[in-house]
């Protein structure tokens, strides 16, 4: 609730002053909850933002507000946008908050998709962090999602908005407040709202950045909280081709229905992720230019140590006894198994082709490597969205072909 990055109006020119003390400069956030606002601490002499409860909030609605900042403010952690007054000016009440650049995960992987599971980690270990402090504070978030996580020009994640953030201790208030898209189920059934209700929450964070979409997608809010009470918790590998088992368990047991089947804490989780995702030194996890992740394409495997030496001598051994094969002087009698690069040959069109037909396709025509990555779109599962270089583009010698798909299970398998 502190990101200053949407489309802003500015205040008017005589902005109004709240509490002799904040100028409102300009919006940077609406809702239902009220208004987040850009201003000015003119007795500090710096800029914070003012989360702002409009005149027609109800009492329980103010009190549960000023509950919010207190509870915010108890939690001291470089991950958590820290919280430095609130108050009333006339029917208003207002929170004074650190003012924070940059922008919320959930614009991130709007922008983006699917992030590299090295850079999730990192993300995940931040926003652990907060969670565990606040936690060891007594407070329990609950309402833990990517638009509630913001991240600065420097990568740095912070957790905000303690709107239905309640006391570990207190469990009387069983109202259903928050986004049906990531409430824990325990909450949908009137349970005790404990530190793994916040693991879940975090659990369906990665999940989001992992696969550049939702754990649960329903088109209603009933649809959506019946998805997370029957069945097993989403798999990461039904949203995203090539993920790692390993990642999908530990995610998947993050994202257990019954809350004593999580990890015990948000650390704990975050640690067992990071302990998978930091192993992975493939290049294409990289960051990628323009926001993209580097796509994944056909890759030789990786070996270390002494593997590495018995699989070079192997392959020399092989290489030997092939070409010790043919007669001297003579020329293979075999055929080549890929085509070579026909002088002039055309880039094929392959956009709408199940990815492991365009990918043999694209081999067939002459390309040396082809990649593929989830792409940006709607359309039958495993389709090619678009594709780079564009169909009738001259094919060089040694080129590399990308292509871009609708994400499904098993893409690469060539079509029957």
């Amino acid at each position: 609730m502190a990101s200053e990055k949407r489309g802003n109006v500015r205040a008017p020119t005589h902005a109004r002053l709240l509490a002799a003390r904040y100028r409102l400069i300009e919006r940077i956030d609406e809702g239902g909850a009220g208004e987040v606002w850009r201003a000015r601490d003119e007795k500090l002499d710096r800029d914070v933002a003012i989360k702002l409860l409009g005149s027609d909030a109800d009492d329980a609605f103010r009190a549960r507000f000023a509950d919010e900042a207190r509870r915010a403010a108890a939690v001291v952690h470089p991950n958590v946008v820290t919280v430095f007054d609130e108050g009333r000016d006339g029917a208003d009440a207002f929170m004074v908050m650190e003012l924070v650049p940059g922008k919320t995960l959930r614009e991130i992987v709007a922008e983006r998709g699917p992030l590299p599971a090295h850079e999730v980690a990192r993300l995940i270990r931040q926003v652990a962090g907060a969670l565990d402090a606040a936690h060891a504070a007594g407070v329990v978030h609950c309402d833990v999602k990517p638009a509630n996580v913001i991240v600065d020009p420097q990568g740095i994640a912070k957790l905000t908005d303690f709107g239905i953030a309640r006391a570990a201790r207190d469990r009387d208030q069983q109202e259903l407040l928050g986004t049906a898209r990531y409430i824990a189920p325990e909450r949908v059934e009137g349970g005790p709202v404990t530190a793994r209700t916040d693991v879940y929450g975090l659990g369906l964070v990665a999940y989001e950045l992992l696969t550049g979409r939702p754990a649960f997608d329903g088109g209603t809010s009933e649809e959506l909280v019946r998805e997370r009470l029957v069945g097993p918790p989403p798999s990461l590998r039904f949203a995203r081709v090539g993920i790692d088992d390993r990642l999908d368990a530990i995610v998947g047991r993050a994202l257990a229905t019954a809350p004593d089947r999580r990890y015990a804490s948000a650390g704990a989780f975050a640690r067992a992720l990071s302990e998978v995702a930091d192993r992975d030194t493939d290049p294409t996890s990289s960051l990628a230019i323009a926001g993209l992740r580097a796509p994944r394409g056909w890759m030789l495997p990786r070996f270390e140590g002494s593997v590495a030496i018995l699989a070079v001598l192997a392959i020399l051994f092989a290489l030997f006894l092939f070409f010790s094969s043919f007669p001297r002087g003579g020329q293979p009698t075999g055929t080549a198994t890929a085509a070579p690069t026909a002088v002039g040959a055309q880039t094929p069109n392959v956009v709408g082709k199940k990815l492991g037909d365009a990918i043999g396709t694209l081999q067939a025509a002459g390309f040396a490597r082809v990649a593929w990555d989830v792409g940006q779109g709607q359309g039958v599962a495993c389709a090619v969205v678009s594709q780079d270089p564009a169909a009738g583009t001259t094919i060089a010698r040694g080129a590399t072909a990308t292509l871009y798909y609708v994400a499904g299970k098993d893409c690469t398998k060539k079509g029957d």
